[in-house]
């Protein structure tokens, strides 16, 4: 059997592997494998990359069958994309674009079986088979709903990126302009000419690759346009401050905001005193609330979100578990409950700090738990021999502005340069002292 080998299967070849290859690198990354609005892009990227594998082999053993297949498969990739983008900016799955989807879908699917769906037609010298007719007007419109998706999927997060993460929402930005703007407009011209059709393939599978790449690199860009953390608070059942942490650092001072916890309790007690959950609305956010047995958890968040709901559930489950001991016992020390830092990064972590907006605010981060570069650390060691006060400067230099660290260990440099400076200076004077002794 002699096979059709043409300058579209190759393409097709590296545009498919690319996008199958990005998807299989979602699902297996532990960041990213059980996001929920990305569980739908990776089925959206999945379809889209059967589409290219079918019409690959639709083309390289011309088997018109597998060329209507492989059509079809626009129809699952376009849903899961819209599923999956207003998931992201609006955690819902409905839009009225989705309901024209699903609505042309079923057209398609009529169409995908209709004699003179797909044809044979040379191109370069090179025998391809491509839809034809209304079954390929309506395949195109999917195309350019996906595409104009993703690039308004990428606008809005670049937008609206926090200060922390821009520069990885720009990688992401970038993908979807290539994968959607300059796809579409190289696709525009495979009308005029049939060869730009692989130059639309292989700027599509660029384009998932670097939007992918983003993700993964930075999870956080998925949680940007829903809502925004903004502060936890842990305290015992008799309105003990335990454990606090800002993403931020906030006006909102701790006593206040116990305080407030307390004064919240106290008027909902009935509602929650059996380990319920609470939501109440705030002039420019919403405060969630959850008992347990020997704790009360407050999360301050910008709108109501089941996802962070769920969170909060499995902190305070975790948080009792870890510290059992020590809320039995009634303990008091905040210290005590440092570890906790370690439940934040593993329940919060993919939330972005997004109230900072530059290099010179303070950020808080996990702790001595936080992870800092290795030669910062051994650097510290070096200098702080004792554990306790090594943990303590960590901690201070965790929670001040970025960059300050170089700034610490610039002025150490200094300050030890000038006691050695004056250690030699004290020598050379004793030395000279001796010698004016031993002349007299």
């Amino acid at each position: 059997m002699v096979l059709n080998w043409t300058p579209e299967v190759i393409v097709e070849i590296f545009t498919s592997a690319i996008t199958l290859l990005a998807t299989l690198l979602m699902y297996i990354t532990p960041r990213t494998k059980n996001i929920k609005s990305l569980s739908y892009i990776r089925l959206g990227l999945f379809f889209m990359g059967m589409l290219f594998t079918l019409d690959l082999l639709a083309n390289l053993f011309l088997i018109t069958l597998l060329s209507r297949i492989s059509g079809l498969m626009l129809l699952p990739s376009a849903v899961f994309f819209a599923i999956g983008i207003n998931y992201t900016i609006k955690e819902t799955s409905n839009s009225p674009f989705l309901i024209i989807v699903v609505g042309l879908g079923v057209l398609y699917c009529f169409l995908a079986f209709q004699p003179g769906a797909v044809g044979f037609e040379f191109a370069g010298g090179f025998l391809n088979m491509n839809w034809i007719g209304l079954y390929e007007a309506v395949g195109s419109f999917f195309i350019f709903f996906v595409g104009s998706a993703s690039f308004y999927w990428g606008l809005k997060t670049w937008l609206n990126a926090p200060f922390l993460i821009k520069r990885e929402a720009l990688i992401f930005f970038i993908g979807t302009v290539i994968n959607g703007p300059l796809t579409l407009i190289i696709y525009l011209f495979y009308y005029w000419n049939p060869i730009f059709i692989l130059f639309a393939y292989a700027t599509t599978g660029l384009g998932n690759l670097i939007v992918c790449l983003g993700i993964l690199r930075e999870p956080k860009l998925l949680y940007i346009l829903p809502f925004t953390v903004n502060r936890i608070v842990v305290r015992d059942r008799e309105g003990n401050p335990l454990f606090d942490h800002d993403w931020s650092r906030s006006n909102l001072s701790e006593s206040i905001f116990t305080g407030f916890l307390n004064a919240v309790q106290l008027m909902s007690e009935e509602v929650i005193n059996m380990g319920g959950l609470l939501d109440i609305k705030l002039e420019e956010g919403i405060l969630t609330l959850y008992e347990s047995e020997l704790i009360s958890v407050g999360l301050v968040a910008s709108k109501y979100s089941k996802l962070l709901r769920e969170c909060v559930v499995q902190f305070t489950r975790d948080f009792e578990q870890k510290f059992e001991r020590e809320l039995k016992k009634q303990v008091k020390d905040i210290a005590q409950y440092e570890g906790a830092f370690k439940l934040i990064e593993k329940y919060f972590s993919n939330f972005p700090y997004k109230n900072i907006k530059s290099k010179k605010q303070p950020l808080l981060l996990a702790g001595k738990f936080a992870k800092i570069p290795l030669e910062i650390e051994n650097k510290l060691n070096n200098i702080f021999t004792d554990e306790k006060e090594y943990q303590a400067i960590k901690i201070e230099l965790l929670k001040s502005p970025l960059g300050l660290s170089s700034e610490f260990f610039t002025l150490y440099n200094d300050l030890l340069d000038e006691t050695k400076r004056i250690s030699e200076e004290k020598v050379q004077y004793m030395i000279e002292d001796t010698d004016l002794d031993k002349l007299n």
